[in-house]
């Protein structure tokens, strides 16, 4: 086979990055001097994202927690990266990185719709990424095309604990926000949309 060379991508720093990312149409993330252009999510994803932003709201209105969207960026302490969960949680007051009033720093729990094209890199890369936030203590990923989902729990040495759920009568404790969710409420209306 032969090989054919390639010219390197020039690396950009945060302030370039933000500085091209918050005018922008277009979300993207930013990873190691590199951004990322997130594809568009399906109808499916949005409802379960929307579904579970709603339910967590609703149990944790007036706790000292607030819910956000995916059009909340969140920022990395050791990498300095920049990500936008589909659903964020933070208790107890939100952070903002220094001098930006648009980059939280300090989410509770972070929820992550898997889709074909982003599965790997929402157990891997991005998890590992996430992980650098001190105050993450629950990480969710929510299946699409079943009522499955897998949760990773922080513990006090710092190692993280697996669990999965499935069917729609399943419920999903989240322990550091204490709440529990129920599938039947997340996942409504999702089976019913046209495949």
């Amino acid at each position: 086979m032969e090989r054919v060379a390639t010219q390197a991508i020039p690396k950009v720093t945060e302030e370039e990055y933000l500085r091209l990312e918050r005018p922008a149409e277009r979300k993207s993330e930013f990873v190691g001097g590199e951004i990322f252009a997130m594809a568009g999510g399906s109808v499916v994803h949005s409802l379960l994202a929307m579904n579970w932003g709603v339910e967590l709201g609703s149990k944790l209105r007036g706790r000292g927690c607030h819910v956000f969207s995916s059009d909340a960026r969140i920022r990395t302490p050791v990498t300095g990266s920049f990500l936008y969960p589909d659903v964020s949680v933070v208790c107890g007051g939100w952070r903002l990185h220094e001098g930006a009033g648009d980059i939280l720093t300090n989410p509770r729990v972070i929820i992550e719709v898997l889709s074909p094209s982003t599965a790997d890199y929402d157990r891997g890369r991005k998890f590992e990424l996430y992980r650098e936030i001190p105050e993450l203590a629950e990480y969710i990923l929510v299946h699409a095309d079943s009522p499955h989902v897998e949760q990773f729990t922080r513990q006090p040495d710092a190692s993280w604990i697996f669990r999965e759920y499935r069917g729609l009568e399943a419920s999903v404790a989240l322990t550091s926000i204490d709440c529990v969710i129920r599938f039947a409420d997340v996942y409504a209306g999702v089976f019913e949309l046209p495949a």
